[in-house]
């Protein structure tokens, strides 16, 4: 492909994650303990969605961590082989498969409530789930790979990972034990998913199509 391509990201509604915050108590609701440690995942239980490998590394950090819970929301074919993986890995007692949650209220919630945003898919596009973490001021762990290497900027409300499962739980584990630096991200990733409003790339858009409007018609005069 020869002809110039612009890449122009997919937009975040950010007002529908700045609703009245749920008035229901998450931790409550699923019987969580209020002091447990809550890593989440949002998205498709899908095979290339790498979930496992989340699953995988959780053991290092309940070492540090024990209070530790790893949240699995969404639905998808690779549901009964992940809760195999995690009886496998002696983990299914620190993780919990929340299934499909409704994005108008028991999502947020699940947003807000988790320490770290957790994510290791190698096959994104984008990784909007990423954005919508950070809109809501929950500091993310991921690696970095297709998509996700272009929404991720290291220190923007995230912390960016090795695909391996030694620095990934490290990651995680710094996080955890480091309320100053969660603090910090979390107000990060607030602004920094702000510069990804719906409205900045519809302009991004209008833009480029007057730049191409001005060449075609500059090219047609000369």
């Amino acid at each position: 492909v020869t002809t110039p391509i612009t890449v122009i990201a997919t937009g975040l509604a950010l007002e529908a994650f700045c609703l009245p915050q749920d008035q229901r108590d998450f931790r409550a609701h699923y019987d969580l303990p209020q002091e447990a440690r809550l890593l989440l995942y949002v998205g498709r239980a899908a095979f290339e969605k790498n979930i496992g490998f989340l699953i995988d590394m959780l053991s290092q950090v309940l070492v540090e961590h024990p209070t530790t819970w790893l949240i699995i929301t969404g639905e998808g074919p690779a549901h009964d082989s992940l809760v195999k993986r995690a009886q496998e890995m002696g983990v299914s007692d620190a993780v919990l498969f929340l299934g499909y949650l409704d994005r108008n209220g028991p999502l947020q919630a699940a947003y807000r409530a988790a320490d770290v945003f957790v994510f290791a898919s190698r096959t994104e596009t984008q990784g909007l789930v990423l954005l919508e973490a950070m809109a809501l001021g929950t500091p993310v762990v991921s690696t970095a790979m297709m998509g996700t290497r272009d929404v991720l900027k290291e220190g923007e409300g995230c912390l960016i990972a090795e695909d391996n499962h030694d620095d990934f739980a490290a990651k995680v584990n710094r996080l955890l034990s480091d309320d100053t630096l969660r603090q910090q991200l979390a107000e990060r990733a607030q602004v920094y998913a702000a510069s990804w409003h719906e409205d900045a790339k519809s302009a991004e858009l209008v833009t480029l199509y007057r730049q191409l409007t001005a060449e075609r018609c500059e090219n047609t005069h000369t």
